[in-house]
């Protein structure tokens, strides 16, 4: 301390003329004590026409009880306390030349990135492990969660969820969407962009309002929610690398597609006849499948029936113009006889699907009348 002489005994060297700068207070306020700042000396605020404490005052007062700290709390007889001799600041130094040190070095867990910087501009990235970078202030480093997946809903707050469709009508939309940090550039998402989170949310909202505004209501509230779902996907991810922003979209999920509550109702039956009228076109083709297979198999034996008897008609058309043929060349060779014997087995023919009785009027028997015979033909009339 700038009190400690040479002789050892702790105590303040004598103030010159009451003062450090010369010159001096009589103590009774009546001159300035030599103070610098051309301030009344003395040693209370109680004299001086009233004045407070001056500067000096104040500052050999400090230096005091700064003094007495330095010599264990003061007291004791002015015996001087234990001071930190040139052992004590060393150990000082090199306790806070590791503890500068120790800023350079980084543990980077598994599924995190690190990217590092030398006075702000990007110098290299980390991977998992243990690493070591100049210390603080003049390399730094921001760790990334790199393969942990991000979360952000939108839709959730106020008007944001209300969307205009292509054939202009209000809907509200709620949807997620899962991101990751980019692990080869996690620089971009420090650097490119300010506060990425939210950016994401306000670029995912301004994509699914385009899309929405191409897309129709029915397509909103039924289904087309999948390819509403992938359009955004895609055009999101086209916009975020436009920004650099290191976010890789990895799904966008559509939670709830309303109407607006004033028609909620009027839509929900829309919805419901159109649901219906689905089912009946499946139960209509389901009938469909069952007949159309049993008319088919119906019309191929139809088909079958017909070319039978066709080939059947045919031959026998064909036998009666060969008998024909054979009857007219026998004919042609003996008219007399074949005429007799076409009589003759055309009468055979005829007669031997009827009933006949033969009465020779030469032998002299008597007349035979089948009674019975004519009774059951006069009973099937």
């Amino acid at each position: 301390m700038p009190w400690n002489d040479n002789n050892g005994n702790g105590e303040e060297p004598p103030k010159a003329n009451g003062g450090p700068w010369g010159g001096g207070g009589n103590g009774n306020g009546g001159g300035d004590g030599g103070s610098p700042w051309n301030r009344p000396g003395g040693n209370g605020g109680n004299q001086g026409g009233g004045k407070g404490p001056d500067l000096e005052e104040q500052m050999r007062k400090m230096q005091e009880r700064f003094s007495s700290r330095r010599r264990g709390g003061g007291g004791g007889g002015g015996k001087k306390g234990p001071s930190m001799g040139p052992g004590g600041f060393i150990a000082l130094g090199v306790v806070g030349l590791v503890a500068w040190l120790a800023t350079g070095i980084v543990v980077v867990d598994e599924g995190e990135r690190a990217a590092v910087f030398r006075f702000g501009e990007y110098q290299k990235n980390f991977t998992p492990g243990f690493h070591i970078h100049l210390p603080a202030p003049i390399e730094t480093h921001e760790i990334l969660p790199s393969e942990r997946q991000q979360e952000t809903q939108v839709g959730i707050n106020g008007g944001e969820s209300l969307m205009l469709t292509g054939d202009e009508n209000i809907v509200e939309v709620q949807f997620r969407v899962f991101w990751y940090y980019d692990g080869k550039n996690p620089e971009n998402f420090i650097l490119n962009v300010d506060n990425g989170t939210p950016l994401v949310k306000a670029a995912a909202e301004s994509v699914m309002r385009e899309v929405v505004g191409k897309s129709t209501l029915d397509a909103v509230l039924t289904t087309g929610r999948g390819e509403i779902a992938a359009n955004v996907k895609e055009q999101l991810q086209v916009l975020l690398s436009d920004y650099g922003a290191g976010v890789n979209i990895e799904n966008v999920e559509i939670q709830e597609a309303l109407a607006p509550a004033p028609v909620r109702d009027a839509f929900i039956d829309v919805i419901n006849a159109g649901q219906d009228a689905e089912r009946t076109v499946q139960v209509a083709n389901r009938f469909k499948n069952e007949i159309v297979p049993r008319a088919r198999g119906e019309a191929q034996r139809i088909l079958q029936d017909a070319q039978a008897y066709r080939d059947q008609v045919i031959a026998d058309s064909t036998g009666q113009a060969d008998r024909f043929v054979a009857i007219l060349n026998e004919y042609r060779k003996a008219p007399q006889v074949t005429r007799e014997r076409m009589y003759l087995e055309t009468m055979e023919r005829v007669l031997s699907r009827t009933d006949k009785l033969i009465l020779d009027n030469d032998s002299g028997a008597v007349p035979y009348l089948p009674l019975d015979r004519v009774n059951r033909t006069s009973g099937g009339n």
